[in-house]
């Protein structure tokens, strides 16, 4: 599977020699999780590059940033078209956290700074079953969350699968093309502490130490890493139309 990864940003420089990029841990994260052959083509959207045709890779992945969806970067509205089109098209797309609120905003959504403050360390969000989705995952779904803006308002085709009361929209899906999460499942707690680190002074105390201390549990990333990989599967179209068909006549 030939999967495309949208990086949005560059990691702060204290990172970036052991961790590299957003994209790269995504393909780590991945690669680990998959015996078949992944492969992984880079897109720096920030530097202006996006796919140029939506066949080009099997599936997309939109990485994570520091930038807010609402702000005028002048790489966010060329990537916003791009989502529109790949909606348009039924391209098989998953978002995660800036991917996630980019998503929403550019399909109609909302997307703010949170009044609520930070959302960091590991969370354990409730599943909801508005979602074909939401049928494989446990009641509970534990990941690590780095993020002050939220979604606030779902585009109108959009389908929520995990919520709580500090993030109510923390993941949704688009007819059966589109997945997106809040939070990290691609972190790894080694990253997160050197992250939170870094922003202490923005997340604030005892927020920053209590996220360092959540990090010792363990969270559900590698099962939804699963699920996310099998929902890039080109065939996975099929499987994912039957489960809205099921749900539409028992409805």
């Amino acid at each position: 599977m030939r999967i495309g990864l949208l990086e949005t940003d560059v990691l702060y420089d204290d990172l970036i020699n052991d961790y590299g990029s957003y994209g790269l841990m995504f393909e780590k994260y991945l690669t680990q999780l998959d015996d078949s052959k992944l492969e992984f083509v880079y897109y720096q959207v920030q530097q202006g590059e996006l796919p140029l045709l939506l066949d080009e890779c099997d599936a997309y992945i939109i990485t994570g940033s520091k930038a807010g969806a609402y702000e005028e970067h002048l790489w966010i509205k060329p990537l916003s078209n791009w989502i529109i089109s790949a909606d348009q098209a039924r391209a098989k797309v998953f978002g995660v956290c800036f991917g996630h609120q980019l998503i929403a905003q550019a399909l109609g959504g909302s997307v703010e700074e949170s009044n609520k403050g930070w959302g960091v360390g590991v969370r354990s969000l409730a599943t909801i079953s508005d979602s074909p989705f939401s049928q494989s995952l446990p009641k509970h779904l534990d990941l690590i969350y780095s993020h002050k803006d939220q979604v606030v308002k779902l585009p109108d085709n959009a389908r929520n699968f995990i919520s709580d009361n500090f993030c109510p929209y923390a993941g949704f899906t688009i007819g059966q093309h589109i997945v997106t999460l809040q939070g990290h499942p691609e972190f790894s707690g080694e990253y997160s502490t050197l992250l939170f680190r870094l922003r202490a002074k923005n997340i604030g105390e005892p927020a920053c130490s209590d996220a360092i201390n959540s990090l010792r549990h363990s969270t559900d990333a590698n099962f939804i890493g699963r699920l996310i990989l099998d929902f890039l599967r080109p065939e996975t179209t099929q499987q994912m139309d039957e489960a809205f068909q099921i749900e539409e006549t028992l409805n």
